[in-house]
């Protein structure tokens, strides 16, 4: 794969605002100069979210107009416009049909198109799917994908989403796998979809998109995203790629689905990770099943930062990163999204992933000395010793993240993303874990909802392998590129400095989760000898104290 090859290589500005209104900011965020900069760092598309009901107008329903769609449109069209002329296309991710909440004015008036409901527990409202099988749906559907074509001239392609995320259609949240059915999820209510495959309602979907995009200037891409269809179908889930008609591409996760050996034996890769280099069984089955067809097949991955620490601006595990590249390189891929709406600064990430484009193909199997010449010119580096320690650190930051106690419950609730601030108290309430994407309150105190099929003394292994091996790293790190961070005036001084900070702030989440998990442990003994149930006060004793200890000190390091 070659950047050259007009391969759509996809990335986005840390400062454009997934949950905001993205298109209606668009040409404040992406300017000239950030569009550059992201071209400079390899890539040659950006994306953004889209809301279908925003980008038009539809006089048969006007319930769903809204006044800002011109707005929208003409920023959205000055950035096309800009990131043409840098060579740049722009990308739409949907998660369409976007569901409105049930007391939206278009179900007063429309109940015959409503379908399964999702309560959103975090807003407490209730969704209604836009029933896909409803005689007036594809009317309405229809004609909101061609407005958006039409008033969107030279867009690149749109990415969409079929499963999870946002509620749209009646069985984008209803799993049809029965190892998946549990009672969180009744019988699907819908009596017009619940004889429907999910496979068949996606592919109904993906040709009214490629049916417009094919009419648009330019004619876009289609990329449907094979995000979450394990909840459906086994993997490869080919009953959904059997339904996509072709002229679509197929964008499949490029780690997600496959075992990784641990100290603490097989674990389960089911996200995006920077510690396992990929591509997963999964991926490989579904491209395998997408070629029997005919469909081409895109990669999505993330290359800056994933859910296994998503607050620093990246995780510099640089040797998988470049392991990534060189099998993505032996695949007949037809493009990468490599971010999602986290983890979006260029970093020594990005700049890694423009320089391994740039390389020829001897030079990309060539791995060490490829990795020396990047540390050589990102760090402005001389001296060969000092580069192989930066080379021997980037492997150590690959074996510490290697050891991470990966399950999707880890991921999503444990306080790894806010591990130094994270507040031990003798004070034990029993409240869960919350959400580790978004600030919450109150914080929980009980890592159990988090554990899933781990143990708490194989999750406490974990983080003390990787303390063990990051810090490793870090000594590596700091001895060569110190005085070089405290010097001033140049970029590769510059590198040095955020480099180096930002492994630090890793060994603090990483230190300080390790001693969350070993207080979670030490007060467990005394709930358990002292015959003490939640809420209650837990008897403080020395080993409670040293372990407070080193939990304030990687905090007073981070700060």
């Amino acid at each position: 794969m070659n950047v050259q090859n007009e391969v759509p290589i996809i990335w986005r500005s840390p400062d454009s605002e997934f949950n905001n209104d993205e298109p209606l900011s668009a040409s404040k965020i992406y300017t000239p100069k950030v569009l550059r900069g992201i071209k400079e760092n390899g890539f040659n598309a950006i994306w953004m979210r889209g809301r279908l009901w925003e980008l038009g107008s539809n006089s048969e329903f006007p319930e769903l107009n809204d006044s800002k769609a011109s707005e929208r449109l003409k920023s959205l069209n000055q950035v096309i416009g800009d990131a043409s002329e840098i060579g740049l296309k722009v990308f739409l991710y949907f998660n369409e049909p976007l569901a409105l909440p049930e007391d939206h004015l278009f179900w007063a008036n429309h109940p015959e198109m409503k379908g399964e409901e999702q309560f959103d527990g975090k807003t407490n409202e209730t969704f209604p799917a836009f029933c896909t099988s409803a005689p007036r749906f594809m009317g309405l559907f229809n004609t909101a994908v061609s407005d958006m074509f039409r008033n969107l001239r030279g867009l690149g392609g749109v990415i969409l989403i079929t499963a999870s995320e946002y509620h749209s259609h009646c069985w984008s949240h209803h799993p049809g796998n029965p190892v998946h059915k549990d009672e969180r999820f009744p019988d699907m209510k819908c009596e017009r979809c619940r004889d429907r495959e999910p496979a068949e309602v996606v592919g109904e979907l993906a040709e009214v998109w490629l049916k417009h995009a094919k009419l648009a200037p330019g004619t876009p891409d289609v990329w449907v995203w094979n995000w979450s269809w394990a909840m459906w179908y086994d993997q490869p889930q080919a009953e959904v790629i059997a339904a996509l008609p072709k002229g679509v591409k197929l964008m499949c996760d490029f780690e997600r689905g496959n075992l990784r050996k641990q100290a603490i034996g097989d674990v389960f890769i089911d996200e995006y990770s920077l510690g396992f280099v990929g591509p997963s069984e999964r991926f490989s089955k579904s491209r395998d099943a997408a070629a029997k067809r005919g469909i081409e097949v895109a990669a999505k991955l993330q290359i800056g930062t994933t859910h296994e620490l998503a607050t620093v601006p990246n995780i510099p595990v640089i040797g998988n990163l470049f392991d990534k590249l060189v099998k993505i390189d032996e695949l007949d891929l037809k493009g990468l999204m490599c971010s999602w709406n986290f983890g979006n600064t260029l970093t020594a990430n990005t700049a890694m992933f423009g320089f391994f484009f740039k390389l020829t193909q001897e030079e990309r199997l060539d791995r060490k000395r490829s990795l020396a010449r990047f540390a050589e010119s990102y760090f402005g580096l001389g001296d060969s010793a000092e580069i192989a320690n930066i080379l021997e650190a980037w492997d150590k930051f690959a074996e510490a993240l290697g050891e991470y106690p990966f399950s999707n419950p880890m991921l999503y609730h444990t306080p790894m993303n806010y591990a130094p601030a994270f507040p031990l108290s003798f004070r034990y309430n029993g409240q869960p874990m919350g959400p580790s994407w978004i600030p919450h309150e109150p914080f929980g105190d009980d890592l159990s909802n988090c554990l899933s099929c781990f143990t708490l003394d194989q999750v406490i292994e974990c983080y003390s392998l990787m303390s063990k091996h990051w810090n490793a790293g870090l000594k590596l790190f700091e001895t060569v590129l110190s005085d070089v961070a405290n010097s001033a005036g140049s970029a590769t001084s510059l590198h040095c400095f955020e480099e180096l900070s930002c492994v630090k702030m890793i060994s603090c989440h990483i230190d300080a989760m390790l001693a969350i998990c070993e207080f979670q442990k030490w007060r467990d003994g005394i709930l358990e000898k002292d015959d003490l149930k939640p809420p209650c006060d837990v008897p403080a004793d020395d080993a409670g104290l040293a372990i407070i200890a080193r939990h304030r000190a990687a905090a007073k390091t981070a700060l």
